[in-house]
């Protein structure tokens, strides 16, 4: 496994680059928000995926944001490819920003990202990134809501994901229907 590469990059293209490590050429991808230039010398972290036909090396400025990549692809559903166009779109503050807060829209912006793909992302990440604490900010104002569903056997981490997207100035009979519609999705 190559967990590190120091070296010149040779070739530059979007999200890609060719870096050269003692003679041998390296195709690393990196994030597509990174500009490189050939001939610079860098340090990169890298993450080497096997698969039964392919190697790939996927590379990061900084060991944190390597940790943070391998958490999104423990993630079922959530390959290299869509982990790496998360960085893409943004740094890694506002990644883990986006999973504590529960922002859904922020990860179903990403290309590869559906609605069931970014709660599963915030539901798998939220309490490894918080130390087991899950925030429940969304729930604020919404605790009738919040007891019928889960009277209904929700746990509150599902509701914590679609509450933001219930208006809560409608009747409660109406905002049960939404959010079952929505934990049904």
């Amino acid at each position: 496994m190559i967990g590190y590469l120091e070296g010149e990059i040779r070739f530059t293209s979007k999200g890609r680059i060719i870096l050269f490590v003692n003679g041998i050429g390296f195709i690393v991808f990196v994030p597509s928000s990174t500009s490189f230039l050939e001939k610079e010398n860098v340090s990169l972290f890298i993450h080497t995926h096997l698969r039964e036909d392919n190697l790939s090396l996927f590379g990061f400025a900084s060991a944190e944001d390597l940790d943070l990549f391998e958490l999104l692809i423990s993630v079922s559903g959530v390959g290299p490819k869509i982990g790496l166009g998360i960085f893409s779109v943004s740094e890694a503050e506002n990644i883990v920003h986006a999973i504590e807060t529960s922002n859904l829209s922020f990860f179903t912006s990403i290309s590869g990202v559906g609605k069931k793909t970014a709660q599963r992302i915030i539901l798998d990440l939220k309490s490894k990134l918080s130390k087991g604490d899950i925030n429940m900010k969304n729930l604020e104002g919404s605790s009738e809501l919040v007891d019928s569903l889960t009277s209904l056997g929700f746990q509150k981490n599902e509701i914590s994901i679609i509450i933001s997207d219930i208006d809560n100035s409608l009747p409660l009979g109406t905002q049960i229907k939404l959010a079952l519609s929505l934990l049904h999705k």
